[in-house]
């Protein structure tokens, strides 16, 4: 079965590669990286190099690593979004947590949100209907 693929709302390019989604970073310290997550979604692992660390709750900037745009969600400014493009070829839009340590994913539909992670609330009580990327 096919796995999940990831796009980059600004260019449309795949943002997958070696088993991992893959990101250009910034920290608050200005510092930048690489981040390896893992593509399935509410699992929180990721890969960076050892000397790029991250304080919890600092807020990382997201950029794509094709166009490098920053992925920050226009409306929800705490959230980074992406497209993910699952077996069926349905698209959603994911919103993420910038704020490190914060495990908080959305995956929009047309008509549905999943929510996932330990530090996620109710999308109602997070989102309004302004649009989600």
């Amino acid at each position: 079965m096919k796995k999940n693929d990831y796009l980059c709302p600004k260019c449309k390019g795949h943002l997958n590669a070696g088993g991992f989604i893959i990101f250009n970073t910034k920290n608050n310290r200005n510092k930048k990286g690489l981040i390896l997550l893992s593509p399935d979604v509410g699992s929180y692992t990721y890969k960076h190099h050892d000397e790029y660390l991250f304080e919890v709750g600092e807020m990382v900037e997201f950029n794509c690593p094709i166009c490098l745009k920053n992925l920050k969600s226009s409306t929800h400014p705490d959230f980074a979004g992406i497209i993910m493009v699952d077996h069926n070829n349905m698209e959603y839009n994911v919103l993420f947590s910038r704020k490190s340590g914060i495990k908080s994913t959305y995956v929009i539909s047309p008509d549905d949100v999943e929510v996932f992670g330990d530090d996620a609330a109710d999308f109602d009580d997070v989102f309004d209907e302004s649009g989600y990327i």
